[in-house]
């Protein structure tokens, strides 16, 4: 005989679930939330009754009495960028077993958009919040940031607030691909990175100077190129670069959309990667690996950064951690391809 809980489109209540195995209201509310305060007699009955009328929990409901979302914002300043495609994915993956959802927020790099963003998720829309953002000086989204109310992890940013962190170690990874051109021949070096209002420009930059200083040489300081980290502004600067009277004999893009850029003005210029001009560039992108050819790059572990982003979130969002502000640093290092060689000859 059909139960008339097996009829298309009824909704099983909790109410009818408590009525049919002879509990509260309340016991089967434990029995979902917090299985290991009801008697296991009791929650073995409560369960096959559940089965039975195939009773969906209202997740809504839940989370309102667990006061929880079960979100977490993802600001990020490009949604065009690789690598934070890559970090989403990753940490996507992290939270999605323990119940997470991720929600993206692209902000274009707009300072009043960030700040915007970090009002709008933490008034009650997410448990916590994951982000980077666009510049590290900016009055109002530091303000925001210091006086968070959930949880959050900055990614790749150093900003002196009560906030987890996970870095990379850019330093390294310039330091050794500037080594390897000068042994390679090179003196006239240019690197065009992100600006130093930010931690990757800064320390790109410093890890750029620190090669020269240790090989006992002057640094190239006029191809030194630190503000942006876009196409439009690799381009620009790559054509200028090339046509200064000591042009450089290789170029270091401190970015991956950077990159996109500088190709497009060496094509312009007709010349040829690995022969008329060395190139380097930062992260293990599709471009980077396929152009034509693997260029030689500075590399660090992107999936394993969304990761663990996900995994300090998660200590303070489910075990609610209150250990203070904690920061872990990845590696970089240099992997050679084929776009390096000596300078040309004159």
């Amino acid at each position: 005989m059909n139960s008339p809980f097996d009829k298309p489109g009824k909704t099983v209540t909790i109410r009818e679930v408590a009525k049919a195995a002879g509990v509260s209201v309340g016991t089967v509310s434990r029995a979902l939330n917090a299985p290991a305060t009801v008697r296991p007699v009791t929650l073995e009955k409560v369960r096959a009754v559940i089965d039975r009328m195939g009773f969906q929990p209202d997740p809504r409901a839940q989370n309102m009495r667990r006061r929880t979302t079960m979100t977490v914002g993802f600001i990020i300043n490009d949604i065009t960028n690789p690598m934070h495609s890559n970090v989403f994915k990753a940490a996507e993956a992290e939270l999605r077993p323990h119940g997470f959802t991720l929600h993206l927020i692209n902000t274009g790099g707009e300072p009043d958009r960030e700040a915007a963003a970090i009002d709008m998720l933490q008034r009650g829309r997410v448990d916590g919040l994951m982000m980077t953002i666009n510049s590290e000086q900016d009055p109002e989204c530091r303000a925001r940031l210091a006086t968070l109310r959930v949880p959050g992890v900055l990614l790749d940013r150093e900003v002196p607030i009560n906030i987890d962190s996970v870095m990379t170690d850019h330093a390294t990874g310039m330091r050794q691909a500037v080594d390897y051109l000068i042994g390679l021949g090179h003196r006239r070096i240019a690197l065009i990175t992100a600006g130093t209002d930010i931690f990757p420009g800064r320390e790109r930059k410093r890890g750029f100077v620190e090669a020269f200083e240790k090989r006992g040489l002057p640094c190239p300081e006029d191809l030194i190129r630190a503000r942006h980290l876009s196409a439009a502004y690799g381009q620009r600067e790559t054509s200028t670069l090339l046509r200064v009277a000591d042009p450089p004999t290789a170029i270091i893009a401190g970015g991956n959309q950077i990159l996109v850029g500088v190709l497009r003005a060496v094509q312009q210029q007709g010349l040829e990667i690995g022969r008329d001009l060395s190139l380097i560039t930062c992260d293990r992108t599709d471009l980077a690996t396929t152009y034509p050819g693997p260029l030689t790059l500075i590399d660090r572990d992107v999936e394993a950064i969304g990761r663990i982003a996900a995994e300090l979130l998660l200590e303070r969002m489910t075990e609610k951690s209150t250990d203070p502000p904690r920061r872990v640093t990845f590696p970089t290092t240099l992997i050679l391809g084929h776009s390096c060689g000596p300078p040309p000859r004159a």
